[in-house]
């Protein structure tokens, strides 16, 4: 019933990140930029981040499959490169998003430049792109 459990929150904690990746993409069409929510969602992202980390950590110690099912799996170790890969592409944009919300404390009229809003969209896309890869990942990594 563990495996079950976490299996579930697993997945529906993957399927939240999805859902915040696409609103921050909406959130930065919108005219004007709506800073302050925009760097809420992106703390939000980030802890729906780590905590699919942990579950995911506890699923391979704890889980059914245990850490010898993972350990020699190479989609696995892909999934995790492509997880690491992506948290490490969104430090772009919560730089961009923490530096926006400061100049917007200290100016109430504050407005992002277009060409940041363009660069924050371009790794926020990308994250998304790699969602694609990752997904695969996981479905040959239970087949395997």
């Amino acid at each position: 019933m563990l495996d079950l459990v976490l299996a579930v929150t697993h997945h529906v904690l993957v399927f939240g990140l999805a859902v915040m990746l696409a609103m921050e993409l909406a959130y930065l069409r919108a005219d004007p930029v709506q800073v302050t929510r925009l760097a809420r969602l992106d703390a939000g992202y980030g802890g729906i981040a780590v905590a699919v980390l942990i579950v995911g950590v506890v699923r391979v110690i704890w889980g059914a499959k245990g850490w010898v099912a993972y350990q020699d799996n190479p989609w696995f170790w892909a999934k995790v490169a492509t997880f690491t890969l992506i948290g490490l592409i969104s430090i772009m944009p919560t730089i961009r998003f923490i530096r926006w919300s400061r100049a917007l404390k200290s100016d109430a009229a504050f407005h992002p430049p277009p060409t940041e809003v363009a660069k924050a969209v371009m790794w926020v896309r990308l994250e998304v792109l790699l969602l694609l890869p990752l997904v695969g990942f996981a479905a040959a990594m239970a087949r395997y």
